[in-house]
């Protein structure tokens, strides 16, 4: 989608969305009442990602295996949680034997500092990786008549990932911005609001001592583990649509970052952007959705991270009453911090 259309996306759709209006009590009514429950969303994801090698000014991608995995969100409160991984017992997952086994756990959480301040901590971890252009870089080594088939599997590799993100709202407050965030939150009305966030995040590679190629084990690699930072800032703006119980989200956020590879002379500054869209059904007590994630970076050498990754999921909550003894323990700590 060009930028010009973005841009008069972004213009004209809150002009026409405020229709459906809640009042403020009707809304600090609502949210009074969501205090005492707890929201519960199970669902599946799949995730395309890449990590860039460089090797003799070519850049070969290391990919884990394609995967669908379990994701959950829990929410009571300001307590927000979510954590996902891919069970043994689901058989869509690792969908090419030749590729090697990937293993996928995740877990993050967000919260609310002060009305218009958002903090976001995700930590991330895949293990099992194989070599995607195993045949174009074994034809640099050995000449272009290598014609085998297979790739370079890294069974025991990790790529771990330490994401935060700290977000100001320059328009709209945490009532408004707090659907945003997962399927947990209902919708109540029509929203728009206008962010800036400064994302942050460390990488490991490690672990990438163990080959396997063709049925061979090659153990005696030496490998160091590679490091890099990103440090990013997001200035954007989000839309929320809502008709009856039916709703759409939809964020744009362009960035500039800096990013490091640790113990090497490497740096980059350049730009990027990163999207999030969602479709769903809310009735308060039970509610359904799927949406997908973006995140480009024009980055012009890969050994850090992907350039693209994207991100589809879609879940099913529902919501229910607290018992009574942990609504009053958080009423306890909600009075220490008023």
């Amino acid at each position: 989608m060009k930028i010009k259309t973005l841009s008069f996306l972004l213009f004209i759709f809150p002009l026409v969305s405020f229709a459906q209006e809640i009042s403020d009590d009707k809304t600090a009514r609502y949210l009074e009442e969501d205090k005492k429950k707890i929201s519960v969303v199970g669902g599946l994801s799949y995730l395309h990602n890449s990590f860039g090698l460089l090797y003799e000014d070519k850049v070969f991608h290391l990919r884990p295996n394609d995967a669908f995995y379990t994701e959950f969100f829990l929410r009571y409160r300001w307590l927000d949680v979510s954590f996902s991984f891919a069970p043994k017992l689901t058989h869509i997952n690792n969908d090419d034997p030749e590729k090697g086994k990937s293993k996928y756990f995740n877990f993050g959480f967000n919260f609310f500092v002060a009305p218009k301040i958002r903090q976001y901590l995700y930590f991330s971890q895949v293990k099992g990786l194989y070599f995607q252009d195993t045949k174009e870089f074994l034809q640099l080594l050995y000449g272009n008549d290598y014609n085998e088939e297979g790739y370079l599997q890294f069974p025991d590799a990790k790529y771990r990932s330490f994401k935060g993100e700290t977000t100001y709202l320059w328009i709209g407050n945490k009532s408004d911005y707090r659907s945003f965030n997962n399927m947990t939150y209902e919708p109540l009305k029509d929203v728009f609001v206008v962010s800036t966030g400064l994302f942050y995040q460390y990488n490991i590679l490690s672990d990438m001592n163990r080959v396997i190629y063709q049925g061979n084990v090659i153990t005696d690699i030496e490998n160091n583990p590679s490091k890099d930072l990103r440090i990013a800032l997001r200035s954007g703006a989000g839309i929320q649509k809502k008709i009856k119980n039916w709703y759409a989200v939809l964020e744009i956020y362009p960035e500039i970052y800096y990013a490091k590879l640790i113990d090497e002379d490497f740096h980059e500054f350049n730009v990027g952007g990163y999207s999030n869209g969602r479709i769903g059904y809310d009735n308060g007590k039970w509610f359904f959705g799927a949406g997908a994630q973006l995140n480009w970076i024009n980055s012009s050498n890969e050994n850090f991270y992907s350039a693209t990754q994207w991100l589809f999921r879609a879940g099913i909550g529902f919501r229910f009453n607290s018992p009574t003894f942990v609504n009053r323990n958080f009423d306890k700590i909600d009075n220490i911090f008023k």
